[in-house]
């Protein structure tokens, strides 16, 4: 290996060219070793093959010592001017003035193995690239991952791609397993067998969809993806290649649309893919019976119309309950949620309980129409009145012929009115018409009576005596 050579945009022109900025700017700050190290490792530069281009013969040349010279050049490293890729055996790229701010300087004796290493997970190839190990080194800093376990990933990476894998793929695939928690060299090799494991399983579901090209790297990604962070077993992945064609890119796209919708199981798969169109239609149906519209179906299916279908109700159903929200001016999905929400905590589920539901919600809305007219109310039946409604009758346990009795007492006023009197009724425990009728005379006369007052009447001895009365007739009165 060449002792030094040029870096990236440096060219071999056969003389030593000495950049006027290195004279203006550098030169004064170093040593005069240092500056005689640097204008020599220019002029070896010029011969990278040359038999004299070793560290040996930059010693002997300019009689110094070895620790002389990486004493040197570590000074020329610190100033960004070159850069020390190894020290034994010790191996220097030089950068041009204008270049060096791009490169950003590393302790090399830190990397000293791993520029080596790294050469050999390429079967020997050189890297005459300086910002290649910059890059790596960069990724290793930011990731505070070891170089082992960068090696290791570089290793699989050329082994999957060859020798011409590129540096950006490589720190691709790094920065995946990273982000999945792969940082020791135990996680790395457990993720690479799993790979290995996944190569036979990912051959069948190419084929099942009909795929002919190599398997990538990629390919595994998206496998891994689907089994290990979605949660599909093999026999569902295959059952979505029957909806897929030629590309596991279109197969991860029906994968994710069935992880949205919740559809995990073969068999769940299957009858999502299959019944696809209909819950596509069904959105449409349910959109225009609220009164609204929505450009993609998609995400409507996704949110509402699988989660309600997941719980038991069919599209008949659901439009039912539509037809209702926007008879009550009710024309957001969130909204229908929120109905569909209740019913299914009331048990209300199939068609038949939806329409004796909403049957019974009618005619308990004929009466309250009843009730408001009674009141001389001219307005439409509101959410408040069926839930009053249905406190009195399924609560309190009062008859309609009750209800309306007491609205009868109530002309004029409103449901609140209604709510009041029932609840006096309630506290007497009186049900009856009769007992009603008796109460709310007996709270007209009391209501009527003259307020007392201590000087509105003078009482004599009898009169007093004749007033007054035992404990007894108190308690038989309350009776």
């Amino acid at each position: 290996m060449a002792l030094c050579c040029f870096g990236r945009g440096e060219e071999n022109l056969g003389y030593i060219m000495v950049e006027n900025d290195f004279i203006n700017s550098y030169m004064s700050d170093f040593s005069g070793n240092t500056v005689k190290v640097y204008l020599y490792g220019l002029y070896l530069c010029s011969m990278p093959l040359s038999k004299d281009n070793s560290l040996e013969h930059l010693m002997d040349s300019l009689s110094l010592s070895k620790e002389q010279v990486i004493e040197s050049f570590n000074d020329l490293q610190e100033k960004g001017l070159v850069t020390i890729y190894s020290f034994d055996p010790l191996s220097i790229q030089y950068h041009s003035i204008k270049n060096r701010m791009h490169y950003k300087t590393y302790d090399t004796s830190k990397y000293a193995d791993f520029n080596i290493q790294l050469e050999e997970c390429f079967e020997g190839k050189v890297i005459s690239n300086p910002n290649t190990f910059i890059q790596y080194y960069d990724f290793m800093e930011s990731s505070n991952i070891s170089p082992e376990v960068l090696l290791m990933i570089i290793k699989h990476c050329v082994d999957q791609k060859g020798k011409g894998v590129s540096t950006s793929y490589i720190l691709k695939v790094a920065g995946s397993w990273i982000n999945d928690g792969i940082r020791s060299l135990s996680a790395v090799e457990q993720r690479i067998q799993q790979r290995e494991l996944n190569s036979s399983a990912l051959k069948e579901v190419a084929v099942a969809i009909g795929k002919t090209s190599a398997i990538t790297e990629e390919d595994t990604d998206l496998y891994i993806k689907w089994t290990n962070n979605w949660g599909f077993d093999h026999s569902a992945i295959l059952a979505a290649c029957k909806k897929s064609t030629k590309t596991l890119q279109k197969l991860d796209i029906i994968l994710d649309e069935c992880f949205k919708n919740t559809a995990m199981s073969a068999q769940e798969i299957e009858s999502y893919l299959k019944n696809k169109k209909k819950l596509n239609d069904g959105a449409v149906t349910i959109i225009k019976l609220l009164g609204t519209w929505y450009d993609n179906t998609a995400p409507v299916v996704e949110t509402y119309i699988s989660p309600w279908i997941q719980k038991g109700y069919s599209i008949d159903g659901l439009s039912v309950i539509a037809q209702y929200c926007f008879k009550n001016s009710i024309k957001k999905l969130e909204q229908m949620d929120s109905i569909v929400n209740t019913l299914y905590s009331q048990g209300i589920i199939t068609d038949n309980q939806i329409d004796n539901y909403y049957t019974s919600l009618q005619k308990n809305d004929e009466i309250i129409k009843q009730l408001l007219s009674i009141l001389g109310l001219t307005r439409i039946v509101t959410i408040n009145d069926r839930d009053s409604f249905k406190c009195w009758t399924n609560e309190w346990g009062f008859s309609v012929d009750m209800i309306k009795f007491v609205a009868e007492k109530s002309i004029g006023s409103n449901f609140s009115e209604i709510s009041k009197k029932l609840s006096q009724l309630k506290e007497k425990s009186i049900y009856t018409i009769e007992d009603a009728t008796s109460f709310f005379a007996s709270s007209k006369i009391t209501k009527n009576a003259k307020s007392f007052n201590k000087n509105d009447r003078k009482y004599d001895k009898e009169q007093a005596e004749a007033s007054l009365l035992s404990s007894e007739d108190i308690l038989n009165l309350e009776a």
